[in-house]
C-alpha cells in the first residue's frame, strides 16, 4: 500500500532530506563527493539534502513527500530550473559542511550538469527523487513521478532529469524518459545520464 504524496511544506524539510540522504546513501556520485569512508557520512548527507529541501521550499517550489518521509521529490515548474547565485551562496556553508575538501568538485560537477540543461522548451524538472532503502520496491517512485507527469501530459509539458544511478534508468524509461546523453562528472567521475520526456 502506498501512502498519500503530499506537497511539503517549510515545516517538511528534515523530513524530505532525511528521505533523500537515506535514499541516495548507494548513489555512485555521492559516493565519490562524500565518500563511503568519511567520518560522519550519514550527517553529511543529511546536511546536504536537507539544505536542498530548504532552498526548494524557500523559493515555493515543488517538493512532495510520502508517508511519514518514506520517499520525497524535489521538482522545478516550466522556466525555474535555474539556481540563483544569492542562493547558491546562502547554502555554500551546508554544503561546505557535507562536501568538505569535495566542495570544489562539487560544485564543479554542479556547473558542469546546469551547463548542459535544456534551455527549451520549456519543461518540468526533477531535480532529486528517491525512495527510502527499506521502502523501494513498492511503487513509491511510480506515485510521486505520477504527481507532476499527469499533470504535465495534460498540459502538454514535456520533463527532463539527470539520473546517477543506472539502477534508476528502468523506472524512468518505464514513464516515458530516454536518454539523449551520458556523461562523465568532471571528465573522470560517475557516469550521469541525461533523459528527456515528451509529453504523452
Amino acid at each position: 500500500m502506498v501512502s498519500d504524496v503530499v506537497r511539503a511544506s517549510a515545516a517538511d524539510e528534515k523530513r524530505v532530506g532525511a528521505a533523500l540522504a537515506d535514499a541516495f546513501s548507494d548513489d555512485p556520485v555521492f559516493a565519490w563527493l562524500i565518500p563511503v569512508t568519511t567520518t560522519r557520512r550519514d550527517a553529511k548527507m543529511l546536511t546536504f539534502f536537507t539544505s536542498m529541501a530548504r532552498s526548494y521550499l524557500r523559493r515555493g517550489k515543488h517538493a512532495y513527500v510520502v508517508g511519514d518521509g518514506q520517499a520525497a521529490a524535489l521538482w522545478s515548474a516550466p522556466g525555474a530550473w535555474t539556481l540563483p547565485m544569492s542562493e547558491m551562496l546562502r547554502e555554500t556553508p551546508s554544503a561546505v559542511k557535507a562536501f568538505g575538501r569535495n566542495t570544489l568538485r562539487a560544485v564543479r560537477t554542479q556547473l558542469q550538469v546546469e551547463s548542459l540543461h535544456p534551455k527549451d522548451p520549456p519543461h518540468w524538472y526533477l531535480g532529486y527523487l528517491g525512495t527510502r532503502c527499506d521502502s523501494q520496491g513498492k511503487g513509491i517512485g511510480t506515485a510521486m513521478l505520477r504527481e507532476v507527469l499527469d499533470p504535465a501530459d495534460a498540459a502538454g509539458t514535456p520533463a527532463y532529469l539527470e539520473s546517477s544511478n543506472e539502477r534508476n534508468l528502468t523506472l524512468y524509461r518505464r514513464h516515458g524518459f530516454d536518454v539523449v546523453d551520458e556523461i562523465r562528472a568532471l571528465g573522470t567521475g560517475p557516469t550521469i545520464w541525461r533523459m528527456w520526456r515528451d509529453p504523452h
